[in-house]
């Protein structure tokens, strides 16, 4: 008997037993179950295939079920002996190929549960899948007038064998179609559900075949385009139009490339060649540059260790079957909206645009990785705990109760809300820290295990946020993880989140009833509540002075964001910023594809993009003095027919600053405030540095080099959203120099490669960051 977890609860699949005969009588015999064939069964008819199911040798059936309650019955099969047998010779059969029927029991009376036939679908797939089973295809034969199946079977991955679309099987013409692991796990209904991860080594074929290649070549690519935008390297002409070479550690590299604004190059990754002529490696490569780079040699191999992580990441994630751009936007009319801004967060697979090494993840292992990074399409379950609430710090805005987002995990383990509160933990953290770094509070009762959570959460970009997809209207819950990534650990301090909610209820206190917000439909996800622990021997002896503050303070603690869904327009549909600088396998880009869908201009259809986008950080920064850190992960858009009509901010605990000493703060929230002198080429440096250089320099090139927009018309609408901004409100920020002719180059991967473990001092970023001179402003005039 096997359990998973899914968006419609806790599945089990066991065997069918003869028992079972009267309940799958009614299911074969009903009317919507026509394409089984069997309406005219008796039940004597049904008990005598159970009985012939249960003694064969390649057949097997089960049932599916949900607290004791039928809710589908599953038929496997093996193609090659069973009744695909006699096509053996035309048909593609592989070694482990399994057949499979799901029969789904037809809903008593007109009521149908919302989302059950889709998690019953991908609980079966996931669960025919999942170690130690050797089977690596599923082969099905829907019957090509039952449409209903064949939608679902393409939301599951499945695809036509070709030459098999129209095939005559017994009572039937059928539409034979295959689905593998890789095609599944990049499908909409993988997410869906969840099977308990067994530990087993894995053999890695992603770092062996085509996707490790695809990877490195892009990865390459990516290096030495930021590496000459951050002025690292200098290009120059290699004498054929379109070509540069580079010197780089001892050796010429030569490639194709387009140049654009902002000193950046569009390199073809598969023109990039050494003296050679052979590809050029990734790791080797930069560990030659390490002094070139500025790389400190205490720190060259942990820069190359998070190098090689990213660079095993994007292979893991080139071994999905990765869907095109065609696909990612057909999915809109077909899935509901949760599920449609799940399955786009899991297609993004660049992570941050600008920085090299951005996915090292250091600390999880080759399972962890593929159970909990974003990009693997996988879902889970967090743990929870409960704490003692002298040992934690608990806040929320007004109007939201702790006990309202988590009494309920309490209440069903008999612990009094009066005396604990309950804490969500990431797995990973549970697994790795919790229980041995923290097995004093378990050891004393200050804290108590509870368990895992009864809703399927999907992990976001950000690795440690997770999205509910049991209940889309809930909070995201974003949670400590003592992972490295891109120069952090992803720790969360409770002293900070003593004060997210308030900072978040001070920021929309300003902007939720601004006029501009309101026209054009920006809105920010509040964190509405948080909570740290600090009654542990860290937070003790550092409070003693015994020991100093350290990342064992940042452990155990989580927030409550707000969701977007229940936001959302009649219709309308919500996707991360990311997915405007996304590229399918082919190279082409996601926002190009959604400008010929949306009717608009490619230049009308930037604008929208841009009100809802540049135009409130200009906004928030003239006005309020309110700086966001707006890169491609903090942002959501909403779309009506691809249409940008509205976005999200989040991240504002965390990230938000207030770039002016006299703009007049609550005592508590004080730290949000810079107390450094700022003139206002510094105040303008979030808009230049996050939004200018950090996102719109890569779309305006994928859109250059897809012939959506040219470079100058690209810039002109970017300037334009500027210069509406100025009219509409002449004396607000009249003096931020936006369109100055050059502003100050701020570099990213120079951080990473000073110091990969701590990029900046989150005190005081402004002191942290390093600049490479001054680059041309595109903002200015013709580029």
């Amino acid at each position: 008997m096997s359990v998973i977890h899914t968006t419609a609860g806790w599945l089990t699949f066991r065997p069918a037993a003869a028992a079972d005969h009267d309940t799958l009588h009614r299911w074969v015999t009903d009317p919507r179950s026509r394409f089984w064939g069997a309406l005219d069964a008796s039940p004597e008819d049904v008990a005598v295939e159970l009985a012939r199911l249960a003694a064969a040798a390649h057949e097997a059936g089960y049932v599916i079920e949900r607290a004791g309650t039928p809710l589908a019955f599953v038929e496997l099969y093996d193609p090659s002996r069973v009744l695909l047998s006699h096509l053996a010779e035309q048909l593609p059969l592989r070694p482990g190929d399994l057949g499979m029927h799901l029969l789904c029991a037809p809903p008593e009376g007109e009521a149908t549960e919302s989302g059950l036939t889709s998690a019953l679908m991908a609980a079966t797939v996931a669960w025919i899948f999942a170690a130690p089973r050797k089977h690596r295809r599923i082969i099905v034969e829907p019957d090509t007038r039952n449409t209903k199946i064949l939608a679902k079977n393409a939301l599951a991955g499945f695809r036509t064998v070709p030459g098999f679309e129209q095939t005559a099987l017994a009572g039937k013409t059928a539409c034979i179609q295959a689905v593998d692991p890789a095609q599944f796990f990049a499908s909409p209904l993988a997410a869906r559900a969840r099977v308990p991860q067994l530990a087993l080594p894995s053999p890695a074929t992603h770092l062996t075949g085509q996707s490790a290649r695809r990877a490195e070549a892009h990865l390459v690519a990516k290096a030495l385009r930021e590496m000459i935008h951050e002025r690292a390297l200098t290009p120059r002409s290699a004498g054929q139009p379109g070509y540069y070479s580079i010197d780089a550690g001892g050796t010429t590299i030569r490639f194709a490339a387009t140049k654009h604004p902002l000193e950046h190059y569009s390199i073809d990754p598969d023109t990039v060649r050494d003296e050679s002529g052979a590809p050029v490696r990734l790791i080797p490569l930069v560990a030659r540059l390490a002094p070139q780079l500025g790389i400190p040699a205490s720190f060259v191999h942990t820069y190359l260790e998070e190098l090689s992580s990213t660079l095993a990441g994007r292979a893991r994630a080139e071994a999905l079957a990765r869907p095109g751009v065609a696909e990612l936007s057909d999915a809109a009319a077909s899935l509901d909206a949760a599920a449609y801004m799940q399955y786009i967060e899991s297609a993004m697979v660049e992570g941050h645009p600008g920085f090299i090494a951005n996915a090292g993840r250091a600390g999880m292992s080759e399972a962890e990785a593929t159970a909990y990074v974003p990009e693997q399409g996988r879902s889970t379950a967090l743990v929870w705990v409960a704490v003692r609430r002298e040992a934690a710090t608990v806040a929320s805005i007004r109007g939201v109760r702790m006990e309202d987002l988590t009494g309920a995990v309490l209440a069903r383990h008999g612990l009094d809300p009066a005396r604990y509160v309950a804490l969500p933990v990431h797995p990973w953290q549970w697994e790795n820290k919790v229980t041995t770094v923290f097995a004093d509070l378990l050891l004393s009762g200050d804290m108590v295990y509870l368990g895992e959570g009864e809703d399927l959460m999907h992990p976001q970009q950000s690795l440690r946020t997770f999205f509910n997809l049991t209940r889309p209207e809930l909070p995201y819950v974003k949670t400590a993880v003592a992972v490295r990534n891109m120069g952090f650990t992803r720790g969360l301090s409770p002293a900070y989140m003593s004060v997210t909610p308030a900072i978040n209820e001070w920021v929309a206190s300003l902007l939720d009833a601004d006029p501009d917000f309101t026209h054009y439909n920006v809105r920010l996800l509040k964190e509405i509540a948080s909570i740290g622990v600090t009654g542990d021997v860290y937070h003790g002896s550092a409070a003693s002075g015994v020991a100093d503050n350290g990342p064992h303070q940042k452990m155990l603690a989580a927030l409550w964001r707000e969701s977007p869904i229940p936001m959302l327009g009649e219709g309308n549909v919500a996707v991360t910023l990311a997915a405007v600088l996304h590229t399918d396998p082919a190279g082409r880009p996601l926002a190009a594809e959604w400008i010929a869908r949306s009717g608009l201009t490619p230049a009308d259809w930037l604008a929208r993009l841009l009100n809802v986008y540049l135009r409130p950080a200009v906004r928030a920064l003239a006005e309020y003095d309110i700086a966001f850190m707006l890169h491609s992960e903090n942002v959501i858009l909403e779309l009506d027919g691809f249409v940008p009509v509205g976005s999200f901010l989040k991240d504002i605990g965390e990230e938000v600053a207030v770039l002016n000493p006299q703009r007049e703060v609550p005592e508590a929230i004080a730290r949000i405030t810079s107390d450094a002198t700022m003139d206002q080429e510094l105040r303008a440096q979030p808009i230049h540095a996050d939004i200018i250089d950090g996102v719109l320099r890569h779309l305006g090139a994928l859109l250059s080099d897809a012939g959506a927009l040219s470079d100058e018309e690209f810039w002109a609408c970017v300037r334009a959203c500027v210069d509406g901004y100025r009219a509409d409100y002449p004396d607000s920020g009249s003096t931020l120099p936006l369109c100055a002719p050059d502003f100050m180059h701020s570099c990213l991967n120079r951080l990473q490669w000073r110091n990969p473990e701590t990029m900046v001092n989150l005190s005081d970023q402004n002191a942290s960051l390093l600049y490479a001179g001054r680059i041309r402003n595109p903002l200015r005039g013709p580029v």
